[in-house]
């Protein structure tokens, strides 16, 4: 083999070992870098599942998803909030009906404010809605807004609120006195106003005396209306064992 043919095959060979060098080491030194990462993100994901939930800050997230035994398998507390966090995100129909539902309940006890209370002063009128809503907490009374205003309307007699039988909702709302009407419904409605009546769930204005009025506890008077709460019960108990 001749001298010039040796050096032409050394010169070739160290041309393509450098070549090799030149593409293939960062091809290399990439997936050495993403099998590092790898590694890396499955020591942290098996460290965060794992982590010592004595230790470990918790929610009542997580006390709430254990009393409902939601998912077992699932112990970590990060893992659990991020469970029922992702569970709680309501869809987009539910928002609507949620929207329409709430929209009907303002209006409800707008013209529930409107048409017993109108012409009172606003703390008159936030007495009136407030009744509204103690009968939505009581267990005698309808659970939602418009079930308590309108409780009755399909009787000729026998309504809750006397407009909801006396045709007065013939005359639609309007004016300033119905959109102060409205401002109180939702200033109610999201709790930013302190009691008024002591729990009432009655009332009535001050020229009727109905047969109901001794039977209950008076608790307050706003203007034309006098407000009242039910008897507590040893009384009502003491008042069956005395009568004749």
């Amino acid at each position: 083999m001749s001298n010039g043919y040796q050096i032409m095959l050394g010169t070739g060979l160290a041309v393509g070992v450098s070549l090799m060098a030149i593409l293939g080491l960062p091809k290399l030194a990439e997936a050495s870098s993403t099998l590092k990462d790898q590694a890396n993100w499955q020591s942290r994901a098996v460290a965060f599942q794992n982590t010592d939930i004595t230790t470990a800050p918790s929610s009542s997230m997580v006390a709430l998803l254990a009393d409902n035994q939601l998912d077992t398998t699932i112990t970590n507390p990060y893992m659990l909030d991020f469970r029922a966090s992702m569970e709680s995100v309501p869809s987009a129909q539910d928002m609507i009906a949620n929207s329409k539902f709430m929209g009907r309940e303002v209006q409800c006890l707008s013209e529930a404010v409107y048409y017993e209370a109108r012409s009172e002063t606003r703390a008159g009128q936030k007495a009136v809605a407030e009744v509204v809503l103690n009968r939505v907490k009581s267990k005698h009374f309808p659970n939602t807004i418009c079930g308590v205003v309108y409780q009755g309307a399909e009787r000729t007699t026998g309504c809750q609120f006397s407009f909801a039988c006396d045709g007065s909702t013939s005359r639609l709302p309007y004016g300033r006195y119905w959109g102060k009407s409205q401002q109180t419904a939702t200033h109610m409605m999201i709790g930013a106003s302190a009691p008024l009546t002591r729990r009432a769930t009655h009332y009535h204005t001050t020229d009727v005396s109905p047969k109901w009025a001794p039977l209950l506890r008076q608790t307050r008077q706003y203007d034309t209306h006098v407000f009242y709460r039910f008897m507590p019960r040893r009384v009502q108990l003491r008042r069956m064992s005395v009568a004749p």
